[in-house]
């Protein structure tokens, strides 16, 4: 099954689906061959951000799932076709789809990706794989995050080192060296689902660029402390966050509290808590990392990145370029790569991090 795979995921920030193929090969060396942002029109994004917001009913709920089939569909055919892929030559996608709602905690845990993957197989003639997290559910797992087994099968070698991926939320995968299974790996809260959020309403555009209206705020304490009382940062791993979790109601309820907070103030208060959490989370699980491999969207936040640097030292700040991949593309990289794990009846969730009680093959498979 060694050959070209690709990709798909779109994440909390809903601003496009991340398509990439990447050849793999029986070492996990990865080589990207292609890569492409497909944007989602605004009509549809609306429809996604209603649903997280439990305001559709199940007729739209249905009609989305499969719209986003297709435009799914249609990200990896225009992958294919703008980097004149070969066809014949892609073994299978591997589809994340859209994630509304994500529950592992409850009576009866849960989590629900749509994009329907009988169409993407249907309209690409491609075998696609989706459905990834249900079964490490099922297994008593958190169902996420998923990427921390692809993290230890890429950078395993990478002694004394922790990546992060800044995604709309923030998890870290504590590297084991010559270990098929990473020491640990668990959300650590907001990265930027809160800032686009709060950017999305106030600026009118979908994320603050290169973190230049943060930096022109000043942080507050005091609503900073607030925010940090969560009881998400305090819970014990295994765990998992969503935006259900860290969304503009939650944030706004704590905003009231300090009426003459300016805008750029909360944003600037928003990136101080992506960083703190993560400082807390490497303080109490990861003592000994020398070294910090940062991936996902949040690496474009020049500021953030900027302030990261500066809380962790002396702790090496670096990002997945520095190994071979873009950190635009490592989460979609990652799903090319589970798509294979489970065509070869391997599993694919780190089960003592995800607190699944064994190794599970992920997903559901969608032959062409």
């Amino acid at each position: 099954m060694n050959g070209t795979y690709i990709g798909l995921i779109s994440g909390t920030s809903t601003d496009a689906i991340d398509a990439v193929a990447v050849d793999i090969d029986a070492n996990n060396n990865f080589t990207q061959k292609a890569s492409l942002a497909y944007p989602l029109d605004d009509r549809l994004k609306q429809a996604i951000f209603s649903i997280q917001e439990e305001s559709i009913n199940l007729e739209q709920l249905g009609k989305l799932d499969s719209k986003l089939g297709e435009t799914f569909a249609t990200a990896a055919l225009e992958l294919i076709n703008t980097h004149k892929l070969e066809h014949n030559n892609i073994i299978a996608i591997g589809s994340h789809g859209q994630t509304i709602k994500h529950d592992p905690d409850c009576d009866y845990p849960y989590t629900l990706q749509i994009a329907n993957p009988t169409i993407i197989a249907e309209k690409t003639n491609i075998t696609t794989v989706a459905d990834f997290r249900r079964r490490d559910i099922a297994a008593g797992g958190q169902g996420a995050p998923l990427v921390l087994a692809f993290h230890q099968a890429w950078l395993g070698k990478q002694e004394h080192s922790v990546v992060l991926n800044l995604g709309g939320i923030a998890n870290i995968t504590v590297l084991a060296n010559q270990s098929v299974q990473p020491r640990l790996g668990f959300d650590t809260g907001p990265a930027n689902t809160l800032i686009d959020a709060w950017t999305r309403k106030h600026l009118k555009q979908a994320f603050d660029k290169n973190g230049q209206w943060a930096k022109s705020g000043n942080v507050n304490q005091k609503l900073l402390s607030s925010l940090l009382k969560h009881p998400y940062f305090r819970k014990v791993p295994p765990k998992s966050a969503d935006i259900s979790q860290f969304n503009l109601a939650w944030l706004e309820n704590f905003v009231r509290m300090f009426p003459d907070t300016p805008h750029q103030d909360v944003a600037a208060t928003l990136i101080e808590l992506s960083i703190t959490s993560i400082k807390q989370a490497l303080d109490a699980w990861a003592q000994d990392t020398q070294q910090v491999i940062a991936c996902g969207g949040g690496c474009q936040n020049e500021y953030l990145m900027q302030q990261l640097a500066k809380r962790l030292y002396p702790i090496r700040l670096t990002t997945t370029a520095e190994f071979g991949i873009n950190p635009d593309w490592v989460e979609a990289t990652a799903f090319a790569w589970l798509a294979r794990q489970t065509l070869l009846k391997k599993p694919g969730n780190a089960h003592h991090s995800t607190g699944a009680e064994h190794p599970c093959v992920l997903g559901a498979i969608y032959y062409k």
